[in-house]
């Protein structure tokens, strides 16, 4: 006996998918009165069948779903369709979900379902905290400095597990409804944005920090939820990129440092005086598991070796033009384009230190062995408290920044001049958040470059030391987490 062909759809990130059939894929979500169903499914007459006495049944569809429909699809005449647009009374219902549909089209059931369940309980008659919540944990990317930076501007803050924040929202929810949930890089955040839409029902402000390539981020999301949230992002140059695929607010929030650990007391890591210091990994973790499947191959090596030969940086605006990809999302392609960065941003590091001179000395992990064999190479250091001692102690601190962020910036951009250290940084337009004048002698466009550039600094220790008294004021006035939490806080007004 042959099986019947299953009615497949595109769902909302273009994705053909089966519909699959059968009684097992109702849920019934409660309620008391008529019955509504959300979404029916292949086989309506299914879902009739589960309620044989009721007289008259009704039903809500997702647009996108029943424009995909066959010829043939039939619809029992007890079923009555409830408008898309009405529906503030969902509480008199009994509710029925065809769960496929809510992996489907996330963005057209999660809010209706975060509406019902909201509804239903008594959280929107508790009292509003000045409290934010921040995903992840103590030792978490950002989230110590996100903390402190919100107790000086009068709030509490409480840190929630991720899973938690998926898993147990209600319940957090009841103990307490906070004024504004932070997540760096979409932590805590669903894929299909139940989250979301849960505390946007709750009345509970929303915002997302990314810190790295969004792209990078967003490439796991298939729902288009993402595109509701209001984001920032560290790197300017996304902006217009982001609301060309669909974000409806985006804005500009650099990195900035924080004065508590980098604008202490702070003694000077031995035997630096004299060096020039580079902090760093040779490669992000799970780098390989990441990319997995991505190429570099000879061809796009020689490409990049030749672009910063002829005084180009080949970041990931220069590789999306020469893969010539326009579409960033939805799906992973776009990581093999962030792969051939990744590469090009290896090798720029490698040149830049190969080119810093003999007095180099490299904190970082052991794949440094591999290309700079000939470097004082040491073991990575804790950032909270052996880094500020060494950036305060080194003669001279270089920075090479992520091709992945074309105008972005590091840590070491602020926490260098905060701890009252110099920074010679590879220049990349994101700099332009600091004045001109002070940006001389502190920049280099190119690794071949560097020996000239670090030979001047060696040379004039005074303007060294008067450069980085400069910094280090005006990262202390324009360019600490506090700064940066108060524009945050006018964004999402």
């Amino acid at each position: 006996m042959q099986r019947p062909e299953r009615i497949r759809i595109k769902n909302e990130s273009g994705q053909q998918q089966s519909l699959p059939e059968g009684e097992r894929y109702f849920q019934d979500l409660g309620g008391e009165g008529k019955i509504l169903f959300l979404g029916l499914g292949p086989n309506p007459a299914i879902a009739a069948q589960l309620f044989p006495q009721a007289k008259n049944l009704y039903y809500l569809e997702c647009p996108q779903h029943s424009a995909q429909l066959p010829e043939g699809y039939t619809i029992p005449s007890r079923f009555k369709q409830i408008n898309t647009n009405d529906t503030t009374n969902l509480s008199e219902f009994r509710v029925i979900l065809y769960t496929p549909g809510k992996r489907l089209f996330p963005s057209f059931w999660e809010p209706l379902l975060a509406k019902l369940t909201v509804n239903r309980t008594g959280i929107m008659r508790k009292s509003r905290t000045k409290t934010v919540w921040i995903p992840g944990d103590d030792n978490s990317l950002l989230v110590p400095e996100l903390c402190r930076a919100f107790e000086t501007e009068g709030f509490s803050y409480r840190v929630i597990e991720p899973d938690a924040m998926r898993k147990g929202l209600l319940s957090l929810l009841h103990s307490e409804l906070p004024e504004l949930v932070l997540s760096v890089n979409f932590n805590g955040l669903d894929n299909a944005g139940e989250t979301y839409f849960m505390l946007r029902e709750a009345g509970v402000k929303m915002a997302v920090w990314m810190v790295d390539n969004p792209f990078h981020i967003l490439s796991g999301i298939k729902s288009t939820y993402w595109q509701e949230v209001p984001i920032m992002v560290t790197d300017h140059w996304f902006i217009p990129v982001l609301e060309k695929h669909g974000a409806k607010k985006v804005g500009h929030l650099p990195l900035a440092t924080d004065p508590h650990i980098f604008n202490a007391r702070i003694e000077p890591y031995p035997a630096l005086e004299e060096r020039t210091v580079f902090v760093g990994r040779s490669s992000f973790p799970a780098k390989e598991n990441f990319f997995s499947g991505c190429i570099f191959n000879e061809e796009d090596e020689l490409a990049a070796l030749k672009s910063i030969k002829n005084g180009t940086k080949p970041d990931f605006e220069w590789w999306t033009k020469r893969d010539s990809i326009e579409n960033f999302w939805p799906g992973l392609e776009v990581r093999s384009t962030g792969y051939k960065t990744e590469q090009s941003g290896l090798l720029w590091r490698i040149l830049s230190l190969q080119n810093a001179g003999k007095q180099l000395t490299v904190f970082g992990d052991e794949g440094w062995k591999k290309y700079l064999p000939a470097a004082d190479l040491r073991p990575p250091v804790d950032y909270f408290t052996t880094l500020p001692n060494i950036y305060t102690g080194a003669e001279i601190n270089l920075n090479m920044t992520s091709p992945l962020l074309p105008c972005g910036l590091t840590q070491r951009n602020f926490d260098v001049w905060a701890a009252g250290g110099f920074l010679l940084s590879d220049y990349t337009p994101g700099l332009s958040i600091f004045p001109e004048d002070i940006l001389a002698h502190c920049t280099f466009k190119n690794p071949k470059n560097l020996p000239d550039q670090i030979e001047f600094i060696k040379s004039n220790p005074q303007l060294r030391k008067e450069l980085s008294k400069i910094w280090q004021k005006h990262i202390m006035e324009e360019h600490t987490y506090k700064n940066r939490i108060c524009k945050l806080l006018n964004f999402i007004t």
